[in-house]
């Protein structure tokens, strides 16, 4: 009778509450997001504010007609009507206890939803701006067609948005340490392990899974010309990523890396 050499294989690992819960005690010391923005009332006013004069020394915004598009409480938009009397509108998809009180001559504040078009007018809007909100766009590829839509000829749009790819893509960097918990685990387990930890149940918040190349498809696909890209880079855990590399490993190394985009579009004057 012939021996028969056997090779033992490693049993699966195993993405449960226990696994989450010791990465998140590995990182604890050293946390994927060391500062997280704050949400109290003051620093969401001087961050509005700082938004908004980021974005005017880049594009000029001085007196133009501006969309906001997820514009949450108001305040880029109010920003916008009081330091550079601009024509100021913002579009939700949830309006907003703050709303009553910014809404003025030049502060429109529309509940609706852009990938639907919400009701706003063509070629209207000179700039249009949306910070860290398309992300959450359940239908990004029409909200795409209805921004060229309502930008007018020559206007300007500015974007950032996350990537589902990323690794603080859960925006969940609060509560965990470690990155891509997102990729890894299931919302069932998350909601789990912020359970036992008294943190606030849920799992990651929901993230549409467009690549960059995909939303540049759509961009241009829609008629509007790219001015000017770059990404928000956090440099791959090597260590991270070989332990996980069975699952991790299905991305390109690219994308795993690109944590926002912020793009400048144009709609070109003469179309396309």
């Amino acid at each position: 009778m012939s021996r028969v050499d056997t090779v033992e294989v490693a049993p699966p690992m195993v993405f449960d509450v226990a696994l989450f819960e010791a990465l998140n005690a590995e990182y604890a010391s050293n946390p994927l997001v060391t500062d997280p923005p704050k949400y109290d009332q003051a620093s969401i006013a001087e961050r509005s504010r700082r938004r908004v004069s980021g974005i005017h020394d880049q594009l000029d915004l001085r007196g133009k007609t501006v969309l906001e598009i997820g514009c949450g409480s108001g305040y880029e938009v109010w920003n916008l009507a009081g330091q550079l009397a601009c024509d100021a509108w913002g579009i939700d998809i949830t309006p907003r206890k703050a709303w009553p009180g910014l809404v003025g001559d030049r502060v429109h504040l529309v509940a609706g939803d852009i990938a639907s078009g919400g009701g706003l007018p063509s070629d209207t809007f000179e700039r249009v701006l949306s910070f860290t909100v398309w992300e959450h766009i359940t239908r990004p590829l029409e909200a795409i067609v209805e921004l060229a839509r309502v930008m007018k000829p020559g206007g300007l749009a500015w974007i950032r948005a996350n990537l589902y790819r990323g690794p603080a893509a859960s925006h969940r960097y609060r509560d965990i340490s470690f990155p891509f918990p997102h990729l890894l685990f299931s919302d069932a387990v998350i909601d789990e392990a912020m359970r036992r930890a008294g943190r606030a149940r849920g799992g990651s918040a929901w993230v549409n899974r467009l690549t960059w190349e995909q939303y540049e498809a759509a961009f241009l696909e829609a008629g509007l010309a790219i001015r000017a890209l770059n990404f928000t880079l956090h440099p791959l855990d090597e260590a991270f990523y070989e332990r996980f590399e069975d699952v991790l490993g299905r991305y390109p190394k690219a994308d795993l890396e690109r944590d926002f985009f912020q793009v400048v579009l144009e709609k070109p004057a003469g179309g396309r």
